[in-house]
């Protein structure tokens, strides 16, 4: 073992150093275990900490820019506004060239297209309800209220009674019943209105013949005849659960007198299910200016019935008559034939059309039509505006113009689906046509009759054929040029499905 020198321990192995000694005080004596104050490195430590963060906070880096930002919207708006503007000034122009072009094409314009409403009916419950019958005008009805009663000698024993009354002449008649179709072959009856061939007599009567099979039916049965000075109602109440062994039977005879002064009569509505309506001719004795014909299962004939608004309408029964209006006509029936000559009357000083509807289904339809409006001018506007239609059955349709008429603008449009159409319009008719069939044959002719345009005596007719083909024609006829379009032209359209229709011009 090797002992150092005395000289050799006061030695220091390391010289000495000039900066100055760091040394870490000793923990304070007394310092409680749980101070709340941290202790010298804690503290250093924490400050340290601090000031680290700090630098990191001033040398953040900038925030990342964003891809669509306020400037990118506001190009997009503006390229959305150039792209509306150049639509509107662009594109609608050519919108409009093609619709007219096909507008071109595909004329002529359906009558239905022209704005008109449907004449409304009259219904025969304004005049009459058998609930509040006693209200109407103040007066009270007179029900049942017979003449004679009598008993048949039949096996039946039936009872029938009669009465006659004498009404006013003017203002509104109604004559209705509330039989149905379970009445049918139970309730069966016949209405004539004409005239009283007693010139004597100065007002209106109504005569009523009531049979019932048994005494029960006879008493149950209402008739009720209400009359004022303006108004006259009758009205059948029917019992209801009728056997199949009843009968009941009804005679109805309206007659208005032959005077020299004319009877007005504002309204005339008729709703006689079962029954067969017959109307006479009336000359110059009675005016109208409604007349409302209805029920199902209702025969109508009219000798000659004239007014100013007229709806005939009836179901799986025939009509037949002639029928002349000024404002509105329509007829119409279903699964039953259809035979109306019908004559159209159009003042010139008004601003609207004469309006036809006629239709019927399952059966045939015959229309024979005379126009007549005496206007001095060429017309502004459609006269007449007309609508024929029937399915399984045949169309035959004629137009002329009265002899005192000169030509007039009509709109016609006439449809059928499984039946034949021949219409026939006359040489003073001037406007388009176009003539349709799916599984048809569709053909226009036109014959020699002559007719010049009272305004331009030096213009020659002529007839052009802008399309033509096995199922569809359309063109013009009339008087000069081929106009490109004028409201002052008629328009005719003929259309079927199945069978072959034709458009004949008189010339």
């Amino acid at each position: 073992m090797i002992i150092p020198d005395e000289d050799d321990l006061l030695k220091s192995k390391d010289p000495p150093t000039p900066a100055p000694t760091l040394r870490y005080p000793e923990r304070a004596a007394g310092r409680r275990l749980f101070s709340p104050l941290p202790d010298y490195e804690t503290s250093q430590a924490l400050a340290f900490n601090d000031f680290s963060d700090s630098l990191i906070t001033l040398h953040k880096p900038p925030p990342k820019r964003r891809i669509l930002d306020s400037r990118f919207w506001k190009a997009a708006v503006a390229a959305l506004a150039l792209y509306i503007f150049l639509t509107i000034a662009i594109g609608i122009p050519i919108i409009v060239k093609k619709t007219r072009e096909a507008a071109q094409q595909s004329y002529p314009y359906y009558p239905s297209n022209y704005v008109l409403p449907r004449p409304n009916k009259i219904p025969s419950s304004q005049y009459t309800d058998i609930n509040d019958i006693n209200y109407l005008d103040g007066v009270f009805p007179v029900c049942n209220s017979w003449a004679n009663v009598d008993q048949l000698a039949d096996v039946q024993n039936s009872l029938i009674g009669t009465m006659q009354n004498a009404i006013s002449s003017n203002g509104q008649f109604s004559i209705t019943s509330n039989a149905s179709y379970l009445s049918m072959n139970i309730v069966q009856g016949d209405l004539f209105v004409g005239i009283n061939p007693n010139t004597s007599e100065t007002d209106a009567t109504v005569s009523i013949t009531m049979q019932a099979s048994s005494t029960g039916l006879f008493d149950q049965t209402v008739v009720c005849l209400l009359s004022s000075t303006n108004l006259t109602t009758l009205s059948l109440l029917i019992p209801e659960n009728l056997a199949l062994t009843d009968q009941l039977l009804f005679n109805i005879t309206l007659l208005f007198p032959p005077s020299a002064i004319p009877s007005n009569v504002d309204a005339f509505a008729t709703f006689l299910p079962l029954f067969t309506q017959t109307f006479d001719d009336f000359g110059n004795y009675v005016i109208f200016k409604k007349i409302s014909i209805e029920g199902p299962v209702s025969k109508i004939f009219a000798t000659s019935l004239q007014a100013d608004k007229m709806l005939v309408e009836t179901a799986l029964e025939p009509i037949f008559g002639q029928f002349y209006a000024t404002d509105t006509l329509t007829i119409s029936t279903i699964n039953a034939p259809l035979t109306a000559n019908i004559t159209l009357y159009n003042d010139p000083d008004s601003n609207f059309p004469t309006y036809l509807e006629v239709s019927t289904g399952n059966s045939d339809l015959i229309a024979n039509v005379t126009l007549n409006s005496p206007s001095k001018n060429s017309p502004l506007r459609p006269n007449f505006l007309a609508n024929l239609r029937t399915f399984s059955g045949a169309t035959t349709a004629s137009f002329v113009h009265d002899s005192s008429s000169p030509p007039t603008i009509i709109k016609l449009r006439v449809e059928n689906d499984l039946g034949q159409s021949d219409v026939t319009i006359d040489e003073k008719y001037q406007g388009v046509f176009q003539v349709t069939t799916k599984l048809g044959n569709a053909a226009v002719t036109r014959g020699t009759a002559y007719s010049s345009d009272p305004w331009a005596q030096d213009q020659q007719r002529n007839l052009l054929l802008d399309y033509s083909s096995p199922v569809r024609t359309f063109g013009w006829i009339g008087w000069g040029s081929h106009p490109e379009f004028d409201e002052q032209q008629g328009e005719v359209v003929v259309e079927t499905s199945i069978a072959n229709c034709t458009l004949s011009f008189a010339g």
